[in-house]
């Protein structure tokens, strides 16, 4: 009896370990797999090129193996060429090719002997292990066991002991590892660590309001988001099926991270800046950062690894590869990541977003790599508003970066901090947003550079309005307020006393002008205000933005409209309105529905339709349209919307500091938190606000007729 326990026992062993050897080979042959499919095309006069120039020491004559530059680090060609002759012998006419498979040894050996070193931790620990890990993996038995062995320290610099996108990066080069090793224990480890990294948390990784942090509390949704999403996907696929594979809960989190989060960063093909970071800012030009199209490959695994959202998956995969339309699919309304301090807003036909900072969250960095060089205020109120995708393409390098769209700020030549220079969290704490799905505020109380501004921005599918109030700087440079800087896509149309005309010359600049129209979208003055016009070739080059990025001239024809609110201003204001799908038959009638209740430094409310939406900077009292009064107790984000005898009231705490807010609507209502007064005829609510990781998230409140 004990013999046959025993024999119970030792073959059930055998046949785990048999199981997890199995699905290990499985996992190798997936990576093979996607390491030579068709999105890595090989040239094989490119292969043969590189045979024929390799030195007798397996070194390339025009790389610098010297060179240890953070960024454009020319060995990384080395791997590159490596790469490139590993699937050249493992797939098409080289298939096979002992003089690739010699040019690929004598490569490996004189990276492995040499080991050129980076100055950043990225390249020596992250992106070399990726390419020689990958390579080996391709090669297979072609390599000798004493050639993989000295490889390995190379590859062992990756571990587990960063957070987010870095860790999934070097995890990933592990796993790849332990498919080259045959290392099960690795392989049981990098998964365990690899799923850990799935999760919802207030550090780095995916936040509550499915944003992603990376470097800080920073929105990096679409950059290090994208990392994370892509190489997490594949390796869900990957796992898929065998004894590693992720928990169907993990599969849960990282749909939330892509289709409720990072979709709503995605307008057709374009990826939204506000979601890239320093990403976005770097000198490398024509459709590279902000082409979406890679999100294809995150699409179709997902499809594979959760597949009740297959059909989600297949819009987006659709949008954005440019198969269907931006607003055929996707979601619609208004979305505010109270986590990241950024609202977007996705209509039929157009997408706005606008990304802020504050004590709580970090700007997007300047800081790493000599990248983003001018992006000292990129995360001050800057406002994207697009009806196609392409209408900021490529002027990164002739942006006046003191007047990016949104921006209140001085008009000066000074340099823009740089680096150490620049504090990386906010000033302000009153910076936030509320959003009831279909329409929402955000607003900053803005201290930088010696202004201050009260600044709101109102999102309704009838376009946006911007107000600013208690604009102050006791500067001597003029203060500028900026409601676009585009791409220039077409003639220029002028409302002025009633009457529409064609912009003449480059630039206008005059205090009775109502509206601008260009391109589709109308620029809609609701207080009177001296208004500067520009329409003209603007020039820079990369390497503003990235030190060691083109110096070459770039030209670019550059739509720039203005408010100048002169030198030292003191509390003053200003009010536009945004309307894309405009015409210029459409000018003389504009802003309809659109009024401005009050723009004050205590008080700045919106009225449009049956919406108001309101940002009380102080407790304080406002009056609606339909009659009646609404009161809150403390400072506060309140939006009202009237949808037959219901009313919607939706608050936010813009500080994420409140406990509770009251709030008093003129008379009778029932609803959560509601009490009649009837003294007053009037309905007291008290709001129980978000706390920890949902402190300042939007609650909505029904409230009914009795």
């Amino acid at each position: 009896m004990h013999a046959l326990l025993f024999l119970l026992l030792f073959s059930s062993t055998l046949y785990a370990e048999s199981t997890v050897e199995n699905d290990l080979s499985l996992i190798a042959d997936h990576l093979r797999a996607k390491a030579l499919s068709s999105r890595y095309t090989v040239d094989p006069d490119r292969v043969r090129d590189y045979i024929a120039r390799q030195e007798g020491d397996g070194s390339w004559p025009d790389i610098d193996y010297d060179d240890t530059s953070r960024t454009h680090w020319t060995p990384s060609n080395h791997l590159r060429r490596l790469q490139t002759l590993a699937r050249a012998c493992r797939g098409g006419v080289l298939e096979g090719s002992v003089e690739v498979r010699d040019a690929f040894l004598s490569g490996l050996r004189f990276w492995v002997k040499r080991d050129p070193q980076s100055d950043n931790w990225w390249s020596n620990v992250i992106g070399s292990p990726r390419s020689l890990g990958g390579a080996l993996l391709l090669m297979g038995k072609d390599v000798p066991p004493n050639l993989i062995a000295a490889t390995e320290p190379l590859i062992r610099r990756s571990g587990f002991t960063r957070t987010g996108a870095n860790l999934v990066w070097e995890a990933s080069n592990l796993l790849t590892w332990a498919c080259v090793t045959g290392d099960t224990d690795l392989l049981h480890e990098v998964v365990e660590q690899i799923g850990n990294e799935i999760r919802i948390t207030t550090e780095e990784g995916i936040q509550h309001d499915d944003s992603f942090y990376q470097h800080g509390p920073q929105n990096y949704a679409l950059g290090y988001g994208r990392s994370f999403a892509f190489d997490v996907t594949e390796i869900a696929v990957a796992l898929k099926g065998t004894v590693f594979a992720f928990p169907k809960e993990k599969v849960r989190i990282l749909s939330r991270l892509i289709l409720d989060g990072q979709q709503w960063f995605v307008y057709g093909r374009q990826i939204n800046y506000h979601a890239m970071g320093r990403e976005a800012f770097r000198g490398r030009p024509r459709a590279h950062s902000w082409n979406a199209h890679s999100l294809a490959g995150i699409c179709e695994n997902m499809r594979s690894a959760d597949p009740s959202r297959a059909l989600e998956y297949d819009a987006f995969a659709a949008r954005v590869t440019g198969k269907e339309p931006s607003g055929t699919s996707g979601p619609l309304g208004n979305k505010h990541f109270w986590r990241s301090d950024t609202m977007v807003h996705r209509a039929r036909d157009w997408y706005a977003s606008v990304r802020f900072h504050s004590t709580r969250t970090f700007a997007v960095e300047t800081r790493v790599n000599r990248e983003s060089l001018q992006g000292y205020l990129l995360s001050d109120g800057v406002i994207f508003l697009m009806q196609r995708g392409d209408e900021y393409h490529d002027l990164q390098p002739v942006w006046d970066y003191r007047k990016l769209p949104g921006l209140t700020f001085l008009e000066t030549d000074a340099p823009l901090p740089y680096g150490n220079e620049t504090p990386r969290a906010g000033n302000t704490s009153f910076v936030g947003g509320v959003s009831d799905g279909l329409n929402g505020v955000a607003v900053m109380d803005y201290a930088k550079g010696g202004v201050r501004a009260k600044k709101g921005y109102f999102f309704t599918d009838q376009g946006v309005v911007c107000l600013g109030a208690d604009i102050t700087c006791k500067q001597p440079e003029r203060v500028l307020t900026t409601l676009n800087q585009c791409q220039l896509k077409s003639d220029i149309a002028v409302l002025r006393k009633g009457k529409v005309e064609s912009l003449q010359g480059e630039r206008l600049e005059a205090s009775n002008i109502q509206a601008v129209l260009h391109d589709g979208v109308a620029y809609v003055l609701l207080e009177e205000a001296p208004l500067v016009i520009q329409a003209r070739e603007q020039s820079g080059s990369w390497s503003l933005v990235e030190a060691k990025a083109s110096d070459k001239p770039v030209p670019e024809d550059v739509f720039t409209c203005f408010i100048d609110h002169g030198a030292k201003p003191a509390a003053t204001s200003y009010a536009y309105l945004l309307v894309p799908g405009a015409s210029s038959e459409d000018l003389p009638a504009l802003p309809a529905s659109v009024r401005v209740l009050t723009n004050t430094p205590e008080l700045q409310v919106v009225s449009s339709e049956a919406l108001t939406q309101a940002i009380f900077h102080a407790p304080g009292t406002l009056g609606l349209l339909e009659g009646g009064r609404l009161s809150v107790d403390a400072a506060c984000l309140v939006q009202l919307r009237i949808v037959g005898d219901t009313r919607i009231l939706t608050v936010a705490d813009p500080t994420q500091e409140l406990r509770q807010l009251s709030v008093t609507i003129d008379g009778r209502w029932t609803g959560q938190g509601a009490s009649y007064l009837p003294g007053d005829n009037a309905t007291h609510i008290v709001v129980v606000l978000p706390e920890g990781s949902y402190a300042g998230q939007s609650i909505v409140i029904p409230l009914s007729r009795p």
